[in-house]
């Protein structure tokens, strides 16, 4: 009830990552100025490492963990106790634009059975299990209904994890159906990578491909990412490596290692290494409670299959939506690139296919699986580009595979009207209008579309109808021709992005 603001008035919050930008200037101004001229002049590590792990430390700290596995700093997360429909409007176009679930209230119902169920990034995934489930007790309440569908998305498949560990011996009486879209249920490599510092740092690729990447991707302009590569090939290579693993330390130690919520994404198959890797919090006394936390976790990633097969046999299904055959590199947080495993893996840029998938066996993006293997093995599961079999899925009648479609699936609107029909029964496996909805579908990017186009559009025709005067007859012919096509395109459920893309361009400049 009482935010803490920082020194420009600012309220400090923040979806992801919580960095006091009013005070960014002065601390790199007092700690790291100084060792980076000395260093330079220098050209050895003259105390720069140490800055670059003090700036990095007090940048996150308002999100840093205690050797207990608690925040230090009392982050409270804003939660929606009733339906959209009882949101304020600012709330409700925040929660469309995050996730557009406009398309899926239609077939539901209305808004009255749509809850949006939030939980913090910096805790503990049982507690927001356990959270979860009163959730659960309250829409049940307030709507009467005896069970409820789960939509969880990326970061909530970990909290699903938890919350079927914790209420394994229930058989999960309140769940309906669960609905898996991007989920993270099996970590990423990504933060496997992290954790262990496997990083590329390969010469071609860290110091000419790497920043320039990030840097076109943050402002458009590759051109500040080639001067830092200049100005980094200006220190000698041991000074660089110095800096690196001090900006690693610095995100480890106050955003990673004290936090379950952070262990909850390395894949199972990978903690073993982890945990040995740091193995004082399996031996220091302080971190008893983080350590019994995150090997309480690593159970529940063990036990998730037999848990959602007994959640099954109570007759709820559960269905899972991917995208693959991207690799880290691939449009938003092309940061990830770094991570070694981006060199193997098929994903969706954030998560790989058989975590999401609950199985699938791949080729790393852009690659096949072997002519010997797809002839061994049953062609139906096999995507068409050949890189995936889903045959090794959990549920492979449950599962759907958007190829080349990023993590951010909300910018398609087929993903959305596919989550509709599972959530309204219209759809219960890949069997059901497979003609709209395939089990291997394409991507595209719909979202200025669906979410601004067609209502600015409206807007305007509304204001020509009014006053003809205002628009040339031409412009609104073409808005109206736009308008139609753009239509018939969202009606075509098989996704193909050129011709996607083509009509967002020609949809704004009409609009223009």
């Amino acid at each position: 009830g009482d935010p803490a603001v920082n020194a420009n008035g600012d309220e400090l919050s923040g979806g992801l990552l919580i960095i006091d930008s009013a005070e960014l200037p002065g601390v790199l101004a007092s700690t790291v100025a100084g060792p980076l001229v000395t260093s330079l002049l220098m050209q050895a590590d003259m105390g720069l490492s140490d800055a670059v792990y003090s700036t990095v430390t007090q940048l996150f700290s308002i999100q840093a963990s205690g050797k207990d596995g608690k925040a230090k700093e009392n982050l409270q997360t804003i939660t929606y106790e009733y339906p959209i429909s009882q949101m304020s409007q600012d709330d409700r176009d925040y929660f469309y634009r995050m996730i557009p679930m406009k398309s899926v209230v239609d077939e539901i119902g209305g808004e009255d059975n749509l809850y949006f169920f939030t939980f913090p990034l910096i805790s503990d995934p049982f507690i927001s299990a356990a959270n979860l489930n009163s959730y659960i007790q309250l829409v049940k309440e307030q709507t009467g209904k005896d069970k409820v569908n789960i939509v969880t998305i990326s970061l909530g498949g970990t909290i699903l994890t938890a919350y079927l560990e914790l209420y394994k011996n229930t058989n999960y009486p309140d769940i309906n159906k669960v609905l898996n879209v991007v989920s993270c249920l099996d970590g990423t490599d990504v933060m496997g990578d992290f954790y262990m510092r496997n990083f590329n740092i390969e010469d071609e690729f860290f110091f000419q491909e790497f920043l320039p990447m990030v840097m076109t991707e943050m402002n458009g302009y590759a051109t500040l990412g080639h001067l830092i590569n200049v100005a980094l090939k200006i220190f000698p290579r041991s000074v660089i490596e110095s800096i690196l693993t001090a900006a690693v330390d610095g995100i480890l130690d106050t955003l990673m290692l004290n936090c379950p919520q952070f262990w909850a994404m390395i894949p199972k198959d990978r903690y073993d290494d982890v945990i040995e890797k740091y193995s004082f919090i399996k031996n220091d006394p302080e971190y008893s409670r983080l350590y019994a936390t995150v090997e309480h976790f690593q159970q529940a990633r063990l036990n998730l299959k037999d848990n959602l097969v007994k959640l099954n046999k109570q007759g709820a299904l559960v269905h899972n939506v991917c995208g693959y055959n991207l690799d880290y590199s691939s449009q938003d947080y092309c940061f990830f690139a770094a991570m070694k495993s981006s060199l193997t893996t098929n994903s969706d840029a954030i998560i790989d296919i058989d975590s999401t998938s609950l199985g699938a066996t791949y080729a790393p993006a852009g690659e096949v699986l072997s002519e010997e293997y797809i002839a061994q093995n049953n062609s139906k599961y096999i995507s068409p580009d050949g890189s995936i079999d889903a045959s090794t899925c959990l549920f492979p009648d449950n599962v759907w595979f958007f190829h080349g479609q990023h993590h951010e699936v909300g910018r398609n609107d087929v993903v959305i009207k596919l989550i509709a029909k599972l959530a309204s029964n219209q759809i219960n496996s890949t069997a059901d209008m497979a003609d709209k909805f395939p089990q291997f579908n394409g991507n595209r990017n719909t979202r200025n579309i669906t979410r601004w186009y067609l209502e600015e559009a409206d807007l305007v025709f509304a204001e020509y109808a009014e006053d003809p005067s205002l628009y040339n007859p031409e412009d609104i012919e073409e808005l109206r021709t736009v308008y139609a096509e753009a239509e018939e395109l969202l009606a075509d459920t098989i996704c193909e992005p050129t011709s996607a893309n083509a009509m967002r361009e020609r949809f704004e400049y009409a609009l223009y």
